[in-house]
């Protein structure tokens, strides 16, 4: 008999004592049909109470059989259930019929248009516009199911374990049986799967779980869950467990949870080949397409146990240890393989909206919302600089794209000779740059606000310039740091790309504080002389000339529209040659603002 003859029978309370024996040993062997199982009998408790008079009477013996429900309401959708927590559904199970005049047929159409309305609204809820990517800052709250003063003991009562506190750029599964989640309540048993993107659920216990698409994840007890596949981080307080240990979490988890490995009082997260528990602690969580598990700690400690067919071993990690569990040649075996030369890479933190970029932490490789220092690039090659190249480059007057970084567009170095310039990917060009030596110094480098002690000290000469210059204080009100352009440098930041990623907010200014730093201190021919240009899509937008040392620091403020797609800065010589032309722009940002804030400027 198929299973959807038998799910149907059972709802009918025709079913037969071998039918349930028929039913217990398809949902034993087939989490699919479990899944299925558990939403069909979900949905028809809830229609059968939505149906029901309202004065309908309810006996003691069957108020009781709803509100301590048989695992065969509930069954584990993801695991196998092992025998010591299998319960058969009881031949004498019987189903309370929401009306007399309620006919089988009439019942069955009514779950199959509710079921038809879940599937219309989960597609709905798929296709919601992109501001998933703001955090989710909503007070909604569904545990509230009666009416005030009110109450209904025998309605199946929802369970909550947390909420989603966070989404950056999340998409859903596309997968035809998966029902996208609506709402920021996090149901006991509720898969999360992603196709990409980022989730935070945040447990009522204080846990924090962050899950990286694509990624399978079930919140199967109020402490914890089952990752299938995919990446997490779980970030766990300390003292979480003594709020977990009421008697209300307790009877949360013995509803839903049949897993033996899972503590009720400790965090813990399940795979296919392990259980990892949080000991205090912020850890990382890999589960990859054979279902072999990577476990990574940040901070404080966490117990790995692999286990598979009757077999456990466990093992202990502490802050920056690593160990994989991976499955044998056999389909019941796990072994532990300690040392993990190469962790996976885990997102630890989901940022808000940014109120402005540093073009500091960009230059060296972020996405302008850390702290990032001390990396710049080649302008002769657009590559990466890990340290400062203290070398005089020259020989490539091409722009050069920087592909490893979607914020720069490109480098290239300025010399009128040359003719035409080229300032970006569009191909905007500028013809007013005067002749230069076609030559520069150094690389492109965003210092910090202290120079390292090594840095400073180990050479005094002018060809560690960036750190010889002393603290350049004067440059940096705000304390960020310097971005150092030696004379005959251009570097262009693709806007687009940055809108792109943060869709909501757009930069609306460029702000800095420029000059030249003074060399007169290491040499008795400091007569440094620079340009500083500022482009927008090809236009000039601020030009400086002749600034020397003496000069004091001087503001940038360019304006941006929501449709400006490049930012050049450039540096020329003065015409005096290049010796000790040491341009600094200080604490350079793009201030962004909101999307529709610049709609006018189009």
């Amino acid at each position: 008999m198929s299973q959807s003859r038998l799910l149907a029978k059972l709802l009918e309370n025709e079913i037969t004592d071998a039918e349930c024996k028929q039913l217990n040993r398809l949902l034993g062997d087939d989490p699919a049909l479990r899944r299925l199982y558990r939403k069909y009998m979900t949905l028809d408790a809830m229609l059968r109470w939505e149906i029901a008079p309202p004065l309908m009477k309810v006996s003691k013996e069957e108020r009781t059989a709803v509100d301590s429900p048989s695992p065969a309401f509930l069954p584990d959708t993801d695991a196998p259930i092992p025998d010591s927590a299998s319960r058969p559904i009881p031949s004498s199970y019987k189903l309370p019929l929401a009306h007399s005049t309620l006919g089988g047929w009439a019942f069955s159409y009514a779950v199959a248009t509710v079921f038809v309305c879940l599937l219309i609204l989960g597609f709905w809820a798929y296709k919601l516009p992109s501001d998933r990517g703001s955090l989710i800052t909503t007070n909604e709250n569904s545990r509230g199911l009666t009416t005030p003063g009110e109450s209904s003991p025998a309605r199946p009562a929802l369970v909550f374990v947390g909420r989603v506190t966070g989404i950056a750029g999340a998409k859903w599964s596309d997968a035809p049986d998966y029902l996208p989640p609506i709402g920021v309540n996090v149901r006991l048993g509720r898969q999360y799967k992603l196709k990409s993107g980022l989730l935070e659920i945040t447990y009522d216990s204080g846990a924090k779980v962050i899950l990286e698409g694509p990624c399978d994840y079930t919140a199967e007890s109020t402490a914890g869950g089952y990752l299938s596949h995919g990446k997490l981080v779980a970030k766990v307080k300390k003292n979480h467990e003594l709020r977990m240990m009421n008697d209300e979490s307790k009877t949360r988890s013995s509803d839903i949870h049949h897993s033996s490995f899972i503590t009720p009082h400790l965090f813990a997260v399940r795979t296919p080949t392990a259980v990892v528990t949080d000991l205090g602690t912020e850890f990382g969580v890999e589960v990859d397409g054979l279902g072999n598990t990577t476990s990574h700690v940040f901070r404080g400690s966490v117990e790995v146990q692999a286990f598979a067919g009757g077999y456990r071993n466990k093992i202990v990690l502490r802050a920056a240890q690593s160990l994989r569990v991976e499955k044998g040649k056999g389909s019941d075996e796990a072994m532990l393989v300690a040392g993990v030369v190469e962790p996976p890479k885990f997102t630890r933190r989901l940022f808000g909206p940014p109120k402005q970029l540093d073009l500091l932490d960009i230059v060296a490789g972020g996405d302008g919302r850390g702290k990032r220092r001390e990396r710049g690039i080649d302008a002769t090659t657009g590559m990466e600089d890990p340290l400062f190249v203290p070398m005089n480059r020259g020989g490539h007057r091409d722009y050069r794209p920087v592909s490893w970084h979607r914020f720069i567009d490109g480098v290239f170095i300025p010399d009128g000779a040359a003719g035409l310039v080229k300032l970006d990917s569009a191909g905007n060009t500028f013809d007013g740059f005067p002749e230069t030596t076609g030559r520069t110094f150094g690389s492109i480098w965003p210092r910090a606000t202290e120079p390292k002690p090594h840095d400073s000290a180990s050479d005094k000469s002018h060809r560690l310039w960036v750190y010889a210059m002393g603290r350049g204080e004067q440059f940096m009100p705000e304390e960020r740091g310097l971005l150092g352009l030696h004379s005959n440098t251009g570097i262009t930041f693709d806007l687009a790309a940055i809108r792109r990623t943060f869709p909501k907010f757009v930069p609306g200014r460029f702000q800095a504080v420029a000059g030249v730093a003074d060399a007169s201190h290491l040499t008795d021919i400091a007569d440094g002389m620079v340009d500083f240009w500022v482009f927008v899509d090809g236009r000039l937008a601020l030009k400086r000339m002749n600034v020397r040392p003496e000069d004091a620091p001087f503001g940038v403020d360019v304006e941006l529209k929501s449709n400006d797609r490049f930012l050049t800065l450039v540096v020329t010589d003065g015409g005096n040659t290049a010796g000790s032309d040491w341009a600094v722009f200080g604490d350079p940002v793009l201030h962004v603002e909101p999307g529709d804030a610049n709609e006018t400027k189009r």
